[in-house]
Protein backbone atom coordinates (compact mmCIF):
# COMPACT_ATOMS: atom_id res chain seq x y z
CA UNK A 1 0.00 0.00 0.00
CA UNK A 2 1.74 3.42 -1.25
CA UNK A 3 -0.91 5.83 0.44
CA UNK A 4 -2.57 6.03 3.71
CA UNK A 5 -6.62 5.22 3.37
CA UNK A 6 -7.54 8.25 5.31
CA UNK A 7 -5.68 10.51 3.54
CA UNK A 8 -7.78 9.49 0.12
CA UNK A 9 -11.24 9.42 2.15
CA UNK A 10 -10.74 5.29 2.17
CA UNK A 11 -11.70 5.56 -1.55
CA UNK A 12 -14.05 8.14 -1.66
CA UNK A 13 -12.48 11.55 -3.69
CA UNK A 14 -13.54 13.88 -1.39
CA UNK A 15 -12.99 17.25 -3.31
CA UNK A 16 -11.15 20.16 -1.57
CA UNK A 17 -14.43 22.01 -1.90
CA UNK A 18 -14.35 24.97 0.77
CA UNK A 19 -16.91 24.79 3.80
CA UNK A 20 -15.32 28.27 4.72
CA UNK A 21 -17.71 31.29 5.18
CA UNK A 22 -20.69 28.87 4.63
CA UNK A 23 -20.96 26.85 1.58
CA UNK A 24 -19.53 25.46 -1.42
CA UNK A 25 -19.04 27.67 -4.43
CA UNK A 26 -20.05 26.32 -7.25
CA UNK A 27 -20.85 27.49 -10.98
CA UNK A 28 -22.02 25.26 -14.14
CA UNK A 29 -20.88 25.89 -17.26
CA UNK A 30 -22.94 25.86 -20.33
CA UNK A 31 -23.04 22.91 -22.42
CA UNK A 32 -19.78 22.15 -24.71
CA UNK A 33 -20.23 22.81 -28.52
CA UNK A 34 -16.90 21.07 -29.30
CA UNK A 35 -16.82 19.74 -33.10
CA UNK A 36 -17.78 16.40 -33.70
CA UNK A 37 -18.02 15.69 -36.98
CA UNK A 38 -20.00 16.20 -40.05
CA UNK A 39 -23.99 15.39 -39.71
CA UNK A 40 -23.13 14.42 -35.90
CA UNK A 41 -26.20 14.25 -34.53
CA UNK A 42 -27.21 16.35 -31.58
CA UNK A 43 -28.99 15.50 -29.02
CA UNK A 44 -31.31 17.82 -26.55
CA UNK A 45 -29.43 17.93 -23.33
CA UNK A 46 -31.02 18.70 -20.48
CA UNK A 47 -31.04 22.63 -19.38
CA UNK A 48 -28.88 23.33 -16.12
CA UNK A 49 -28.91 23.01 -13.52
CA UNK A 50 -27.90 19.21 -14.83
CA UNK A 51 -24.27 19.20 -16.05
CA UNK A 52 -23.09 19.87 -19.38
CA UNK A 53 -22.34 17.57 -21.87
CA UNK A 54 -18.78 17.21 -22.14
CA UNK A 55 -18.12 16.99 -25.64
CA UNK A 56 -14.96 18.45 -25.50
CA UNK A 57 -13.11 15.24 -24.29
CA UNK A 58 -14.77 13.33 -27.03
CA UNK A 59 -18.05 11.82 -25.93
CA UNK A 60 -20.53 11.64 -28.46
CA UNK A 61 -23.87 9.78 -26.32
CA UNK A 62 -25.52 7.14 -26.78
CA UNK A 63 -27.18 8.93 -29.71
CA UNK A 64 -24.19 8.93 -32.46
CA UNK A 65 -23.63 4.81 -31.65
CA UNK A 66 -27.66 3.93 -32.45
CA UNK A 67 -27.33 5.36 -35.91
CA UNK A 68 -24.96 2.24 -36.74
CA UNK A 69 -25.84 0.14 -34.20
CA UNK A 70 -29.47 -0.45 -33.43
CA UNK A 71 -29.14 -3.69 -32.00
CA UNK A 72 -26.84 -3.09 -29.46
CA UNK A 73 -28.53 0.09 -28.49
CA UNK A 74 -31.87 -1.34 -27.90
CA UNK A 75 -30.31 -3.96 -25.52
CA UNK A 76 -28.52 -1.23 -23.85
CA UNK A 77 -31.85 0.85 -23.90
CA UNK A 78 -33.87 -1.68 -21.58
CA UNK A 79 -31.02 -2.54 -18.89
CA UNK A 80 -30.61 -1.01 -15.61
CA UNK A 81 -27.10 0.68 -16.69
CA UNK A 82 -29.16 3.19 -18.65
CA UNK A 83 -31.44 4.14 -16.18
CA UNK A 84 -29.27 4.72 -13.25
CA UNK A 85 -29.47 8.53 -13.56
CA UNK A 86 -31.36 10.34 -15.29
CA UNK A 87 -33.14 14.01 -15.25
CA UNK A 88 -36.32 13.83 -13.02
CA UNK A 89 -39.24 13.75 -16.00
CA UNK A 90 -42.93 12.38 -15.16
CA UNK A 91 -41.78 9.24 -17.11
CA UNK A 92 -38.39 8.56 -15.31
CA UNK A 93 -39.74 8.89 -12.04
CA UNK A 94 -41.42 6.20 -9.96
CA UNK A 95 -41.84 7.57 -6.40
CA UNK A 96 -45.43 9.08 -5.93
CA UNK A 97 -44.76 13.51 -6.09
CA UNK A 98 -48.33 12.81 -3.95
CA UNK A 99 -47.93 15.63 -0.98
CA UNK A 100 -46.58 12.69 0.83
CA UNK A 101 -44.30 13.83 3.65
CA UNK A 102 -41.65 11.20 5.26
CA UNK A 103 -39.39 11.66 7.81
CA UNK A 104 -35.81 11.70 8.24
CA UNK A 105 -32.74 12.04 10.89
CA UNK A 106 -35.34 13.89 12.75
CA UNK A 107 -37.03 16.60 9.86
CA UNK A 108 -39.51 16.25 7.75
CA UNK A 109 -39.23 16.17 4.07
CA UNK A 110 -42.55 16.82 1.78
CA UNK A 111 -42.96 15.51 -1.77
CA UNK A 112 -45.17 17.31 -4.79
CA UNK A 113 -45.48 18.19 -8.10
CA UNK A 114 -46.68 21.33 -9.80
CA UNK A 115 -47.77 20.25 -13.67
CA UNK A 116 -44.66 18.30 -14.84
CA UNK A 117 -42.39 19.92 -12.13
CA UNK A 118 -41.23 18.06 -8.97
CA UNK A 119 -40.50 19.38 -5.53
CA UNK A 120 -39.48 18.77 -2.15
CA UNK A 121 -40.39 21.12 0.85
CA UNK A 122 -37.27 20.43 3.25
CA UNK A 123 -34.95 21.39 5.27
CA UNK A 124 -32.27 23.95 3.39
CA UNK A 125 -30.05 21.31 1.85
CA UNK A 126 -27.34 23.83 1.69
CA UNK A 127 -27.52 24.63 5.21
CA UNK A 128 -28.08 21.25 6.47
CA UNK A 129 -24.63 20.64 4.71
CA UNK A 130 -22.80 23.00 6.34
CA UNK A 131 -23.86 21.69 9.82
CA UNK A 132 -23.26 18.11 9.08
CA UNK A 133 -20.32 18.11 7.15
CA UNK A 134 -18.64 20.95 8.89
CA UNK A 135 -19.06 19.86 12.48
CA UNK A 136 -21.68 22.15 13.81
CA UNK A 137 -24.32 21.63 15.59
CA UNK A 138 -27.35 23.51 15.40
CA UNK A 139 -30.42 21.07 15.51
CA UNK A 140 -32.03 20.28 12.14
CA UNK A 141 -35.30 21.52 13.09
CA UNK A 142 -34.29 25.08 13.39
CA UNK A 143 -32.89 24.72 9.73
CA UNK A 144 -35.43 26.80 7.63
CA UNK A 145 -37.58 25.26 5.00
CA UNK A 146 -37.45 25.56 1.71
CA UNK A 147 -38.95 24.39 -1.39
CA UNK A 148 -36.38 23.04 -3.77
CA UNK A 149 -36.81 21.43 -7.49
CA UNK A 150 -36.12 17.77 -7.69
CA UNK A 151 -33.81 17.73 -11.03
CA UNK A 152 -32.14 14.27 -11.40
CA UNK A 153 -33.01 10.58 -9.94
CA UNK A 154 -30.44 7.63 -9.72
CA UNK A 155 -31.41 4.09 -10.09
CA UNK A 156 -34.60 2.52 -11.10
CA UNK A 157 -34.88 -1.15 -10.23
CA UNK A 158 -34.90 -1.76 -6.29
CA UNK A 159 -35.03 1.90 -5.50
CA UNK A 160 -34.60 5.48 -6.55
CA UNK A 161 -33.59 8.40 -4.90
CA UNK A 162 -33.43 12.22 -5.82
CA UNK A 163 -31.58 14.73 -6.20
CA UNK A 164 -32.05 18.84 -5.52
CA UNK A 165 -31.03 22.21 -6.48
CA UNK A 166 -28.98 24.19 -4.50
CA UNK A 167 -30.25 27.96 -4.25
CA UNK A 168 -27.24 29.45 -3.75
CA UNK A 169 -24.80 27.65 -5.63
CA UNK A 170 -26.09 26.83 -9.19
CA UNK A 171 -25.06 23.05 -10.72
CA UNK A 172 -24.40 21.84 -7.23
CA UNK A 173 -27.01 18.91 -6.13
CA UNK A 174 -27.91 17.67 -3.18
CA UNK A 175 -29.58 14.51 -1.93
CA UNK A 176 -32.99 14.60 -1.02
CA UNK A 177 -32.95 12.00 1.50
CA UNK A 178 -36.00 9.60 1.22
CA UNK A 179 -36.04 6.72 -1.12
CA UNK A 180 -38.82 5.16 -2.63
CA UNK A 181 -39.26 1.20 -2.92
CA UNK A 182 -41.28 0.70 -6.32
CA UNK A 183 -42.04 -2.97 -5.13
CA UNK A 184 -44.19 -1.86 -2.11
CA UNK A 185 -44.65 2.15 -2.88
CA UNK A 186 -43.45 3.33 -0.58
CA UNK A 187 -41.13 6.03 0.52
CA UNK A 188 -39.16 5.42 3.12
CA UNK A 189 -36.13 7.80 4.69
CA UNK A 190 -32.48 7.68 2.89
CA UNK A 191 -30.99 5.95 6.61
CA UNK A 192 -33.56 2.90 6.43
CA UNK A 193 -32.28 2.05 2.85
CA UNK A 194 -28.49 1.61 3.79
CA UNK A 195 -26.80 -0.77 6.27
CA UNK A 196 -25.15 1.88 8.41
CA UNK A 197 -24.88 2.17 11.87
CA UNK A 198 -27.30 4.10 14.28
CA UNK A 199 -25.14 6.43 15.40
CA UNK A 200 -23.54 7.18 11.82
CA UNK A 201 -26.64 7.72 9.99
CA UNK A 202 -27.26 11.66 10.77
CA UNK A 203 -23.97 11.94 7.79
CA UNK A 204 -25.44 10.57 4.72
CA UNK A 205 -25.39 14.06 3.01
CA UNK A 206 -24.13 13.44 -0.20
CA UNK A 207 -23.28 15.81 -3.47
CA UNK A 208 -23.72 13.85 -6.13
CA UNK A 209 -21.32 15.77 -8.25
CA UNK A 210 -18.26 14.47 -6.41
CA UNK A 211 -19.35 11.43 -5.16
CA UNK A 212 -21.83 9.88 -7.64
CA UNK A 213 -20.96 11.53 -10.75
CA UNK A 214 -17.70 9.08 -10.99
CA UNK A 215 -19.99 5.76 -11.72
CA UNK A 216 -23.21 6.67 -12.34
CA UNK A 217 -22.19 8.83 -15.04
CA UNK A 218 -20.51 8.31 -18.19
CA UNK A 219 -17.10 10.01 -18.21
CA UNK A 220 -17.90 12.27 -15.62
CA UNK A 221 -16.13 15.42 -14.80
CA UNK A 222 -16.28 17.16 -11.48
CA UNK A 223 -14.86 19.95 -12.94
CA UNK A 224 -12.84 21.34 -9.93
CA UNK A 225 -11.40 24.80 -10.84
CA UNK A 226 -8.45 26.76 -9.25
CA UNK A 227 -11.60 28.70 -7.28
CA UNK A 228 -12.62 25.79 -5.41
CA UNK A 229 -15.67 25.90 -8.08
CA UNK A 230 -17.48 22.63 -9.43
CA UNK A 231 -18.30 23.45 -12.93
CA UNK A 232 -19.33 19.40 -13.36
CA UNK A 233 -19.82 17.94 -16.99
CA UNK A 234 -20.49 14.34 -18.07
CA UNK A 235 -20.61 12.28 -21.40
CA UNK A 236 -24.05 11.43 -20.63
CA UNK A 237 -26.18 10.61 -17.52
CA UNK A 238 -26.45 7.28 -17.01
CA UNK A 239 -24.40 4.33 -18.05
CA UNK A 240 -23.92 4.51 -21.78
CA UNK A 241 -22.01 2.85 -24.59
CA UNK A 242 -18.66 5.35 -24.24
CA UNK A 243 -18.25 3.75 -20.72
CA UNK A 244 -17.11 0.15 -22.03
CA UNK A 245 -16.13 1.02 -25.27
CA UNK A 246 -14.78 4.19 -24.65
CA UNK A 247 -15.25 8.06 -26.16
CA UNK A 248 -16.83 7.55 -29.27
CA UNK A 249 -15.88 11.15 -31.54
CA UNK A 250 -13.14 9.14 -33.71
CA UNK A 251 -14.87 6.25 -34.83
CA UNK A 252 -18.21 7.98 -35.50
CA UNK A 253 -15.95 10.54 -37.49
CA UNK A 254 -14.28 8.21 -39.92
CA UNK A 255 -17.33 6.16 -40.44
CA UNK A 256 -18.90 9.05 -41.40
CA UNK A 257 -15.72 9.97 -43.61
CA UNK A 258 -16.05 6.62 -44.88
CA UNK A 259 -19.72 6.91 -46.10
CA UNK A 260 -18.57 9.48 -47.99
CA UNK A 261 -15.80 8.51 -49.57
CA UNK A 262 -15.63 4.46 -48.92
CA UNK A 263 -12.23 4.22 -50.69
CA UNK A 264 -10.61 5.82 -47.60
CA UNK A 265 -8.59 3.88 -45.58
CA UNK A 266 -8.57 3.56 -42.13
CA UNK A 267 -6.06 4.98 -39.97
CA UNK A 268 -3.87 2.70 -37.73
CA UNK A 269 -5.86 1.46 -34.42
CA UNK A 270 -4.79 2.08 -30.99
CA UNK A 271 -6.38 1.95 -27.71
CA UNK A 272 -8.09 5.38 -27.91
CA UNK A 273 -9.47 4.86 -30.65
CA UNK A 274 -12.80 2.50 -29.59
CA UNK A 275 -12.85 -0.85 -27.99
CA UNK A 276 -14.63 -4.03 -27.40
CA UNK A 277 -14.30 -5.72 -23.97
CA UNK A 278 -15.31 -8.73 -25.63
CA UNK A 279 -12.31 -8.78 -27.63
CA UNK A 280 -9.60 -8.10 -24.52
CA UNK A 281 -7.87 -10.74 -22.70
CA UNK A 282 -9.54 -11.62 -19.62
CA UNK A 283 -8.08 -9.13 -17.24
CA UNK A 284 -8.35 -6.05 -19.39
CA UNK A 285 -11.93 -7.00 -20.11
CA UNK A 286 -13.04 -7.37 -16.77
CA UNK A 287 -11.07 -3.90 -15.71
CA UNK A 288 -13.47 -1.78 -17.61
CA UNK A 289 -16.18 -3.78 -15.22
CA UNK A 290 -14.01 -2.64 -12.38
CA UNK A 291 -13.79 0.46 -13.12
CA UNK A 292 -16.88 0.95 -11.20
CA UNK A 293 -17.52 -2.58 -9.03
CA UNK A 294 -14.30 -2.26 -7.05
CA UNK A 295 -12.92 -0.77 -3.64
CA UNK A 296 -10.15 1.74 -5.01
CA UNK A 297 -8.39 4.75 -4.01
CA UNK A 298 -6.80 7.22 -6.25
CA UNK A 299 -3.01 7.41 -6.16
CA UNK A 300 -2.39 10.80 -4.76
CA UNK A 301 -0.65 11.84 -7.75
CA UNK A 302 -3.61 11.65 -10.21
CA UNK A 303 -6.70 12.59 -7.63
CA UNK A 304 -6.71 16.36 -8.18
CA UNK A 305 -6.18 15.26 -11.88
CA UNK A 306 -9.70 13.78 -11.62
CA UNK A 307 -10.99 16.30 -9.54
CA UNK A 308 -10.15 18.61 -12.30
CA UNK A 309 -10.40 16.88 -15.69
CA UNK A 310 -12.35 13.90 -15.05
CA UNK A 311 -11.63 10.43 -16.25
CA UNK A 312 -7.85 9.18 -15.84
CA UNK A 313 -8.92 5.82 -17.75
CA UNK A 314 -9.68 4.79 -20.67
CA UNK A 315 -11.51 1.03 -21.34
CA UNK A 316 -8.87 -0.96 -22.16
CA UNK A 317 -5.73 0.24 -20.76
CA UNK A 318 -4.11 -0.91 -17.16
CA UNK A 319 -6.90 0.18 -14.88
CA UNK A 320 -3.96 0.01 -11.88
CA UNK A 321 -2.34 3.20 -13.76
CA UNK A 322 -4.04 5.36 -11.65
CA UNK A 323 -5.82 3.51 -8.80
CA UNK A 324 -4.95 1.31 -6.06
CA UNK A 325 -7.53 -1.53 -5.55
CA UNK A 326 -7.86 -2.58 -2.00
CA UNK A 327 -7.89 -5.60 -0.36
CA UNK A 328 -8.47 -6.91 2.59
CA UNK A 329 -5.59 -7.26 4.92
CA UNK A 330 -5.33 -11.11 5.41
CA UNK A 331 -2.95 -13.58 7.63
CA UNK A 332 -0.04 -12.63 5.89
CA UNK A 333 -0.49 -8.85 5.87
CA UNK A 334 2.07 -6.71 5.93
CA UNK A 335 2.36 -4.62 9.08
CA UNK A 336 1.49 -1.51 7.17
CA UNK A 337 -1.69 -3.11 5.51
CA UNK A 338 -2.09 -4.37 9.51
CA UNK A 339 -1.62 -0.79 10.24
CA UNK A 340 -4.52 0.07 8.32
CA UNK A 341 -6.91 -2.32 9.05
CA UNK A 342 -6.97 -1.20 12.50
CA UNK A 343 -6.84 2.50 11.42
CA UNK A 344 -9.57 2.03 8.89
CA UNK A 345 -11.68 -0.57 10.77
CA UNK A 346 -14.94 0.90 9.72
CA UNK A 347 -14.31 1.20 6.37
CA UNK A 348 -13.36 -2.60 5.89
CA UNK A 349 -16.37 -3.33 7.94
CA UNK A 350 -18.50 -1.92 5.84
CA UNK A 351 -17.04 -3.90 2.85
CA UNK A 352 -15.33 -6.87 3.83
CA UNK A 353 -16.49 -9.95 6.24
CA UNK A 354 -14.23 -10.81 8.72
CA UNK A 355 -12.14 -13.38 6.58
CA UNK A 356 -11.26 -10.97 3.96
CA UNK A 357 -14.75 -11.91 1.63
CA UNK A 358 -16.65 -9.71 0.07
CA UNK A 359 -19.94 -8.44 2.11
CA UNK A 360 -21.10 -4.94 0.21
CA UNK A 361 -22.45 -5.32 -3.56
CA UNK A 362 -21.13 -3.50 -6.24
CA UNK A 363 -17.43 -4.56 -5.61
CA UNK A 364 -17.19 -7.88 -8.02
CA UNK A 365 -14.26 -6.87 -9.41
CA UNK A 366 -12.49 -6.60 -5.76
CA UNK A 367 -13.88 -10.24 -5.08
CA UNK A 368 -12.52 -11.83 -8.17
CA UNK A 369 -9.29 -10.17 -7.93
CA UNK A 370 -8.79 -12.64 -5.00
CA UNK A 371 -10.66 -15.59 -6.91
CA UNK A 372 -7.81 -18.07 -8.83
CA UNK A 373 -10.43 -18.11 -11.41
CA UNK A 374 -9.64 -15.04 -12.83
CA UNK A 375 -6.02 -14.59 -11.23
CA UNK A 376 -4.65 -18.35 -12.43
CA UNK A 377 -7.71 -19.00 -15.16
CA UNK A 378 -9.44 -17.39 -18.20
CA UNK A 379 -12.57 -15.82 -16.38
CA UNK A 380 -13.72 -12.86 -16.65
CA UNK A 381 -17.22 -11.12 -16.01
CA UNK A 382 -17.98 -11.95 -19.45
CA UNK A 383 -17.56 -15.53 -18.87
CA UNK A 384 -21.43 -15.26 -17.15
CA UNK A 385 -22.53 -11.49 -17.74
CA UNK A 386 -23.29 -9.62 -21.22
CA UNK A 387 -24.55 -6.50 -21.40
CA UNK A 388 -26.20 -7.03 -25.00
CA UNK A 389 -27.11 -10.88 -24.98
CA UNK A 390 -29.45 -11.08 -21.34
CA UNK A 391 -32.15 -10.19 -19.37
CA UNK A 392 -31.58 -6.25 -17.47
CA UNK A 393 -31.63 -8.37 -14.19
CA UNK A 394 -28.40 -9.18 -13.20
CA UNK A 395 -27.11 -9.01 -17.21
CA UNK A 396 -26.22 -13.09 -17.02
CA UNK A 397 -26.30 -15.07 -19.77
CA UNK A 398 -28.91 -17.40 -20.64
CA UNK A 399 -28.79 -20.32 -18.86
CA UNK A 400 -25.66 -18.98 -16.48
CA UNK A 401 -27.19 -19.66 -13.27
CA UNK A 402 -26.79 -22.72 -13.49
CA UNK A 403 -23.83 -25.42 -13.50
CA UNK A 404 -23.28 -24.45 -17.36
CA UNK A 405 -21.35 -21.21 -15.81
CA UNK A 406 -18.98 -23.61 -14.37
CA UNK A 407 -18.36 -26.30 -16.56
CA UNK A 408 -17.39 -24.49 -19.51
CA UNK A 409 -14.05 -24.07 -17.89
CA UNK A 410 -14.43 -27.01 -15.62
CA UNK A 411 -15.44 -29.40 -18.29
CA UNK A 412 -14.08 -32.95 -16.15
CA UNK A 413 -16.32 -35.75 -15.65
CA UNK A 414 -16.53 -35.88 -12.16
CA UNK A 415 -18.14 -32.30 -12.72
CA UNK A 416 -20.56 -33.23 -15.52
CA UNK A 417 -21.11 -36.87 -15.74
CA UNK A 418 -20.27 -37.84 -12.58
CA UNK A 419 -21.42 -34.78 -10.61
CA UNK A 420 -22.92 -36.86 -7.64
CA UNK A 421 -19.56 -37.89 -6.62
CA UNK A 422 -18.26 -34.57 -6.33
CA UNK A 423 -21.75 -32.89 -4.65
CA UNK A 424 -22.87 -35.87 -2.50
CA UNK A 425 -26.03 -34.46 -3.85
CA UNK A 426 -28.68 -35.57 -6.17
CA UNK A 427 -27.46 -34.42 -9.47
CA UNK A 428 -31.11 -31.97 -10.29
CA UNK A 429 -30.97 -30.55 -7.05
CA UNK A 430 -30.22 -26.82 -5.32
CA UNK A 431 -26.72 -28.63 -3.81
CA UNK A 432 -25.51 -30.48 -7.16
CA UNK A 433 -25.17 -26.65 -8.47
CA UNK A 434 -22.02 -24.96 -8.64
CA UNK A 435 -22.60 -21.93 -7.59
CA UNK A 436 -25.00 -22.75 -4.70
CA UNK A 437 -22.04 -24.08 -2.43
CA UNK A 438 -18.93 -21.84 -4.85
CA UNK A 439 -21.00 -18.91 -4.75
CA UNK A 440 -23.24 -18.79 -2.40
CA UNK A 441 -25.40 -15.53 -1.46
CA UNK A 442 -23.30 -13.63 0.89
CA UNK A 443 -23.21 -10.39 -0.13
CA UNK A 444 -25.07 -7.93 0.29
CA UNK A 445 -26.67 -4.74 -1.60
CA UNK A 446 -30.22 -3.04 -2.31
CA UNK A 447 -32.57 -5.32 0.02
CA UNK A 448 -31.24 -8.56 -1.04
CA UNK A 449 -28.39 -11.18 -1.12
CA UNK A 450 -25.93 -11.36 -4.01
CA UNK A 451 -23.62 -13.73 -5.03
CA UNK A 452 -20.51 -14.01 -3.85
CA UNK A 453 -17.74 -13.49 -6.40
CA UNK A 454 -15.06 -14.44 -4.87
CA UNK A 455 -14.65 -18.36 -5.75
CA UNK A 456 -14.00 -20.76 -3.18
CA UNK A 457 -14.86 -23.83 -1.46
CA UNK A 458 -17.28 -24.57 1.13
CA UNK A 459 -15.57 -24.50 4.67
CA UNK A 460 -16.63 -24.01 8.49
CA UNK A 461 -13.65 -22.47 9.55
CA UNK A 462 -14.79 -18.89 8.45
CA UNK A 463 -18.26 -19.53 9.97
CA UNK A 464 -16.62 -20.74 13.33
CA UNK A 465 -13.45 -17.76 13.47
CA UNK A 466 -15.02 -14.98 11.73
CA UNK A 467 -18.94 -15.76 11.69
CA UNK A 468 -19.11 -15.39 7.82
CA UNK A 469 -22.47 -17.56 6.76
CA UNK A 470 -21.32 -20.56 4.93
CA UNK A 471 -23.16 -22.19 1.42
CA UNK A 472 -24.16 -25.16 3.57
CA UNK A 473 -25.87 -23.57 6.46
CA UNK A 474 -27.78 -21.04 4.15
CA UNK A 475 -29.41 -23.62 2.65
CA UNK A 476 -29.36 -26.49 5.40
CA UNK A 477 -31.36 -23.51 7.54
CA UNK A 478 -32.43 -26.52 10.20
CA UNK A 479 -28.69 -27.75 10.61
CA UNK A 480 -25.65 -26.64 13.18
CA UNK A 481 -22.67 -25.88 12.43
CA UNK A 482 -21.31 -29.01 14.31
CA UNK A 483 -23.54 -30.88 11.27
CA UNK A 484 -21.84 -29.22 8.63
CA UNK A 485 -18.90 -29.48 10.27
CA UNK A 486 -19.18 -33.34 10.18
CA UNK A 487 -20.42 -33.52 6.65
CA UNK A 488 -17.37 -31.52 5.60
CA UNK A 489 -14.51 -33.13 7.68
CA UNK A 490 -16.36 -36.71 6.45
CA UNK A 491 -16.05 -36.04 2.59
CA UNK A 492 -13.70 -33.55 1.52
CA UNK A 493 -11.29 -34.54 4.98
CA UNK A 494 -11.58 -30.73 6.31
CA UNK A 495 -10.26 -30.11 9.87
CA UNK A 496 -12.34 -29.66 12.77
CA UNK A 497 -12.92 -26.51 15.59
CA UNK A 498 -13.89 -26.44 18.73
CA UNK A 499 -17.47 -25.49 19.02
CA UNK A 500 -19.57 -24.01 21.36
CA UNK A 501 -23.05 -25.90 22.79
CA UNK A 502 -24.83 -23.49 20.73
CA UNK A 503 -22.97 -23.92 17.87
CA UNK A 504 -23.07 -27.96 18.55
CA UNK A 505 -27.03 -27.86 19.17
CA UNK A 506 -28.95 -25.29 17.77
CA UNK A 507 -29.13 -24.23 13.83
CA UNK A 508 -26.99 -22.30 12.67
CA UNK A 509 -29.48 -19.87 10.90
CA UNK A 510 -31.34 -19.06 14.10
CA UNK A 511 -27.91 -18.31 16.13
CA UNK A 512 -27.55 -15.60 13.09
CA UNK A 513 -30.38 -14.24 13.22
CA UNK A 514 -30.88 -13.66 17.35
CA UNK A 515 -27.61 -13.22 18.27
CA UNK A 516 -25.56 -12.03 14.96
CA UNK A 517 -24.91 -8.80 13.56
CA UNK A 518 -26.60 -6.97 10.93
CA UNK A 519 -24.92 -8.48 8.05
CA UNK A 520 -25.53 -11.93 9.01
CA UNK A 521 -28.98 -10.84 10.11
CA UNK A 522 -29.59 -9.49 7.05
CA UNK A 523 -27.89 -12.35 4.94
CA UNK A 524 -29.66 -15.11 6.97
CA UNK A 525 -33.16 -13.57 6.55
CA UNK A 526 -32.73 -12.75 2.79
CA UNK A 527 -32.46 -16.84 2.81
CA UNK A 528 -35.86 -17.03 4.72
CA UNK A 529 -37.23 -16.30 1.42
CA UNK A 530 -34.76 -18.38 -0.88
CA UNK A 531 -36.78 -20.94 -2.94
CA UNK A 532 -34.44 -23.58 -2.67
CA UNK A 533 -33.48 -23.17 1.72
CA UNK A 534 -37.16 -23.69 2.02
CA UNK A 535 -37.73 -26.96 -0.14
CA UNK A 536 -34.38 -28.01 1.84
CA UNK A 537 -35.68 -26.89 5.04
CA UNK A 538 -39.22 -26.22 4.99
CA UNK A 539 -41.01 -23.34 6.52
CA UNK A 540 -43.68 -24.07 9.29
CA UNK A 541 -40.87 -23.61 12.25
CA UNK A 542 -39.06 -20.23 11.06
CA UNK A 543 -42.19 -17.59 11.50
CA UNK A 544 -41.33 -17.18 15.45
CA UNK A 545 -37.30 -16.37 14.90
CA UNK A 546 -37.86 -14.00 11.54
CA UNK A 547 -40.57 -12.27 13.45
CA UNK A 548 -37.91 -10.63 16.02
CA UNK A 549 -36.72 -9.07 13.17
CA UNK A 550 -39.64 -7.32 12.31
CA UNK A 551 -38.27 -4.25 15.22
CA UNK A 552 -34.60 -4.62 14.18
CA UNK A 553 -32.60 -1.30 14.58
CA UNK A 554 -31.48 -1.41 10.60
CA UNK A 555 -34.38 -0.77 7.96
CA UNK A 556 -32.57 -3.41 5.33
CA UNK A 557 -33.19 -6.16 8.09
CA UNK A 558 -36.29 -5.02 8.78
CA UNK A 559 -37.19 -4.95 5.12
CA UNK A 560 -36.04 -7.98 4.24
CA UNK A 561 -37.42 -10.11 7.01
CA UNK A 562 -40.94 -8.60 5.72
CA UNK A 563 -40.48 -10.39 2.41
Amino acid sequence: MTQSLSSSALGLLLLPVCLAGGIVVVTVAGADAGATGAKMERVQWPSPPLPAQNAAAGYVTSAACRECHRDEHASWHRSYHRTMTQPATPSSVLGRFDGSTVSSAGADYRVFREGDQLFAEMPDPDLVMYILQGGHTLPLEKVPRVKRPVVMSTGSHHYQTYWVTSARHPGLLQTLPLVYVPETGQWIPREAAFMRAPADRDRMVTQWNHHCIRCHSTGGNPGLNDKGELISKVGELGIACEACHGPGRRHVELERARELDPALAAPARDIHFIINPRKLEPVRSTEVCGQCHGNYVLKEEHALEFARNGPLYHPGEDLHRTRYYIQYPGEDATPEQKFELQRNAEFFASRWWDDGTILAGGREFTALQATPCHTRGTMSCLSCHSMHDSEPDDQLKHARDDPSACTQCHGEERFTSRLTDHTRHAAQSSGSNCLNCHMPHTTYALFKAIRSHQIQSPQIRSSVRHGVPNACNLCHLDKSLDWTQQHLADWHGQSRHSLTAEQQKLPASILWLLKGHAAQRVITAWHLGWEPAKAVSGTNWLAPFAAQLLTDDYGPVRYVATR
